[in-house]
């Protein structure tokens, strides 16, 4: 696999770097800053994993950047407002993970990434959405009563972290079926991933993210701690 990291705090991002290295993965590009993402060397990428929040967080670009080389994107935050991650949201990433979470959790979803899954922490997911909906269509909630049982089945499944294999296999149908059912979610809400889709489902209340654990949280801010109040969840 091969991998662009992108992170404002250096020793973090080399010491990432290396550790992706003795896993295995090809680390092909490395830069210390978001804004230039976009203009960075002309690497070919599977997947950019970027930290598109404070001090670097310019989200105005992060479309450009998700687009790079169409390498599948995992956006790293320590961002907890709503803002900032509803412009993550929006902008179309792959991937977003808090970066209080472990080593082995991130890695984690980078390889979820690249089997072609979506990961997302429900965490962050909640805050994105409070107090605004992510911008959809007009009419999304009508749009939602249009989903067929299948359909509202895979958007379950989607929020709860439910894998395209695990969908295929609880469902008794195919994995194509399954992507099929998937598209057609996302083009009747009007969204652009299956992260926006888990969005709305869980802005409109449709359905609630599976959160696990014992509902601490870790006080330390710091890239690459111990787990969040909630475990992260796979779509």
């Amino acid at each position: 696999m091969r991998v662009l990291l992108c992170d404002a705090y250096r020793l973090f991002a080399e010491a990432f770097a290396a550790v992706l290295a003795q896993r295995g993965h090809d680390v092909v590009g490395l830069c210390f800053d978001p804004r230039t993402l976009p203009d960075s060397a002309p690497v070919e990428a599977d997947i950019c994993v970027a930290d598109f929040g404070p001090p670097a967080g310019d989200l105005n670009r992060l479309a450009d950047a998700a687009n790079l080389h169409s390498a599948r994107t995992l956006a790293l935050t320590s961002e907890e407002a709503a803002r900032p991650l509803h412009a993550l949201i929006t902008a179309g990433v792959d991937g977003l993970i808090s970066k209080r979470r472990s080593l082995e959790e991130i890695i984690t979803a980078i390889d979820r990434l690249h089997t072609g899954s979506g990961y997302y922490d429900p965490v962050l997911v909640r805050h994105a959405v409070a107090g605004r909906p992510p911008e959809l269509k007009p009419g999304a909630q009508v749009l939602t009563s249009a989903l067929t049982p299948r359909e509202r089945e895979v958007l379950t499944q989607l929020v709860r972290g439910v894998s395209t294999g695990g969908m295929a296999a609880a469902m008794g149908i195919s994995v194509t079926t399954v992507r099929t059912h998937t598209q057609s979610v996302l083009n009747k809400l009007g969204v652009n991933s299956r992260l926006q889709a888990a969005a709305c489902a869980v802005s409109y209340g449709l359905v609630e993210p599976t959160v696990q654990g014992n509902g601490s949280r870790s006080g330390s801010t710091q890239p690459a701690r111990a787990a969040s109040d909630a475990s992260v969840v796979e779509v």
